[in-house]
């Protein structure tokens, strides 16, 4: 138990680091997306059509990597996320020195996006098959201090992108993909179900068999996608809202970084009031009515202040969201299907993506602007918790 320990707590530094390198790539791939695009001559219709195509893509690419390292023998979590790194500083790399065209540039930015997403749910895996057994890694805490490291850099992301342009966003993602590369392969191997013959976790199943075989948990999924609409809406044209508001870039980097500070205690706290409640369904609940105030503070919002007020709401929305939705998971989906159910999960930022962005993008260009964007935002997130209490309206531990 000692040596779990010890173990533990190493691993949960290397894994928080980790965490911290790939959030700040998600800082400068997805909450400076809008930005990038929008320099390279896009509209904010073909700004949501890029992040919609990559959504789509990432909804069909994500599970069959899941999949595949679910039943894989051959290549280790670390050695397929090493892979998909490298294919991530690749095509940031293209983007960089690509001319200003907008085909090309969308075309490469869905390949990025997609290669991104694709390793979330296999990131997750790495450090819950240390926890199933037996190693106490702090996923939240870890995930905490990710959220930390994304406010340190979209503070100074946001000054960049003001006194370079918005170049220098696809630089620092290179920079991080390449860190990202040297922690991911020095993280220390687990063993898991199919290596240790998988006593009492049965065999990976299909996609398809999946979905029969958890029908309770693909419409809790379904469910959340819906009710992330809003937050997908905000987190994508955070720069629009910030500007009718009489904001600017750096604005933008501090209201995204209030959100991320709170993240930090929040995600830390987590474990305690998990091992009280012990209900992670639950917790997704509370999460999402916080989201929803969210959403009404900044519709409301006259100032840059109040933006940044919404923000600090992330500390009962998204912050406790992750990792509620991650022992989720856990609970309900079999160790064989780990990855599946932490992919599927992850396809709720996709789907919510998927219906959110393009018609975030319509709704901006449309004469009713950012208030018409955020009330029909509010209206669809709303309908999606309502769905939420009604597919998980009981105890948590189940998987059909």
């Amino acid at each position: 138990m000692e040596n779990n320990n010890k173990l533990g707590t190493k691993l949960t530094v290397h894994y928080s680091l980790i965490q911290a390198i790939y959030i700040m790539g998600y800082c400068s791939i997805y909450s400076y997306a809008a930005v990038f695009l929008l320099a390279r001559g896009f509209t904010n219709s073909q700004v949501g059509l890029t992040l919609t195509l990559a959504s789509v893509l990432g909804l069909v690419v994500s599970p069959l990597v899941a999949s595949f390292a679910d039943k894989t023998l051959k290549f280790s979590l670390r050695t397929i996320v090493s892979f998909l790194l490298a294919g991530m500083i690749f095509f940031a790399l293209l983007l960089f020195i690509i001319p200003r065209t907008v085909l090309g540039v969308g075309i490469l930015y869905v390949i990025l996006l997609t290669f991104f997403a694709s390793q979330i749910p296999l990131l997750t895996t790495m450090s819950m098959d240390h926890i199933n057994n037996g190693v106490p890694i702090n996923f939240s805490l870890a995930r905490g201090i990710g959220s930390l490291a994304f406010a340190v850099l979209s503070i100074v992301l946001g000054y960049l992108v003001d006194d370079f342009g918005a170049g220098v966003i696809m630089l620092v993602n290179i920079a991080l993909g390449v860190l990202a590369l040297g922690l991911v392969l020095s993280f220390q191997k687990a063993k898991r179900g199919l290596e240790t013959g998988g006593e009492g976790e049965g065999q990976p199943s299909g996609l398809l068999q999946f979905a029969r075989n958890n029908k309770r948990f693909m419409a809790v999924v379904a469910s959340i996608s819906i009710l992330f609409f809003s937050h997908v809406t905000i987190s994508t044209f955070m720069i629009q809202i910030i500007e009718n508001v009489g904001g600017s870039s750096a604005d933008m980097g501090m209201a995204n970084s209030v959100a991320a500070i709170v993240e930090l205690p929040a995600m830390a706290l987590f474990p305690l009031l998990y091992k009280k409640i012990h209900n992670a369904g639950l917790l997704m609940k509370v999460s999402g009515v916080a989201f929803l105030i969210k959403t009404v503070v900044t519709l409301l919002a006259p100032s840059v202040f109040w933006v940044d007020a919404a923000m600090s709401l992330q500390f009962f929305a998204y912050a406790m969201f992750i990792p509620a939705s991650v022992f989720y998971v856990n609970e309900v989906i079999s160790g064989a299907d780990q990855n599946k159910g932490q992919a599927i999960m992850g396809m709720v930022m996709g789907i919510s993506g998927l219906l959110g962005n393009i018609l975030g993008g319509v709704m901006l260009d449309s004469r009713g602007g950012v208030p018409f964007m955020l009330t029909v935002g509010l209206g669809v997130s709303v309908a999606g918790f309502v769905m939420l209490l009604v597919v998980d309206g009981g105890k948590a531990v189940s998987s059909n």
